[in-house]
């Protein structure tokens, strides 16, 4: 009997091994969505989260009104190119129907029958200012930070921090084991900078340690892609210019549009996601609003 029970059990293990192991190789071999071209390797689907209501209503707005009315941030476009990068960018980015910042009687109207709507424009308004900024006065200055590295081109839109969610957050929920260990420094970013002296306290050596396991797990890569490992405090590998800019504009991001981002603080996690080019960047600026980008030389790989 015993025995009996014995080999029922290993052959239920085993069945249920085996059904776990097809299970997965079956869904390692379905095909994943198709990659947008605009974009670095997000895909926006089949747009289904777009209601043919909403589009339709889109085509009569855009044939009674060819100049935009109240648009405040992407001005200098026509009421269709402002519409098309809505589609491309915004909607697709959150993947979320039109209704979710509008009235689709009115595009234009700042007022209506739903205040968590009008909420969300003005947060939308506030997160278009800060695209615009992040591309023209951050990534523009990459560059200039040193000549042994041209960046990709790639540009900050709405799918760089959503990636298809409607509210994004900056950290997975599996890093969140402890309060304030991964998070960036951001009140005091100095005291990152390693100088290979003796007088630093043991808490500036974690707050350290830390920040860079944040930028290991962030950019999914090992101290040398900024580092050299003979030498930590000097400066030859190029993309520790970069890693240095990028804090600043966290900080700026931070002190700058906290209460318009939830309260949430910026993380390399948040638009990196574990790969060192962006993923849902827009491939290049020349998907995007004039107003929202500038003009910046380029390289065809990171």
């Amino acid at each position: 009997m015993v025995v009996w029970i014995g080999v029922t059990v290993v052959l239920l293990v085993s069945s249920l091994w085996i059904l776990r192991f097809v299970s997965s190789q079956t869904a390692s071999t379905e095909e994943a969505p198709a990659t947008n071209p605009l974009f670095i390797n997000y895909s926006t689907g089949n747009q289904e989260y777009i209601q043919p209501e909403s589009l339709a209503a889109m085509a009569v707005y855009i044939a009674q009104n060819v100049q935009p009315q109240n648009a405040q941030v992407l001005t200098g476009m026509l009421t269709a190119e402002i519409a098309a990068y809505m589609v491309n960018h915004v909607a697709s980015g959150l993947q979320v129907d039109c209704t979710y910042c509008h009235n689709v009687q009115n595009f234009g109207a700042d007022e209506w029958d739903d205040p968590d709507a009008m909420a969300r424009r003005v947060t939308a308004r506030a997160h278009l200012r800060m695209v615009g900024d992040i591309n023209r006065d951050w990534l523009s200055q990459l560059p200039t930070l040193t000549t042994e590295k041209i960046p990709y081109g790639a540009q900050v839109t709405c799918a760089t921090c959503h990636y298809g969610e409607p509210l994004p957050v900056a950290w997975e929920p599996e890093l969140n084991a402890l309060p304030d260990d991964f998070r960036l420094p951001l009140d005091n970013i100095d005291q990152l900078l390693v100088t290979a002296n003796l007088d630093v306290s043991l808490d500036t050596v974690q707050i350290n340690q830390y920040t860079m396991y944040h930028m290991n797990t962030s950019l999914n890569v090992g101290c040398t892609h900024c580092h050299n490992s003979r030498y930590f405090p000097s400066w030859e590998v190029p993309a520790k210019y970069y890693a240095l800019h990028m804090l600043n504009m966290s900080q700026y991001i931070r002190d700058t549009y906290q209460v318009d981002m939830n309260g949430q603080e910026p993380s390399c996690q948040l638009c990196h996601k574990g790969n060192i080019l962006p993923p849902g960047a827009a491939v290049n600026a020349a998907s995007l609003p004039a107003v929202l980008t500038a003009n910046q030389q380029t390289a065809s790989s990171e």
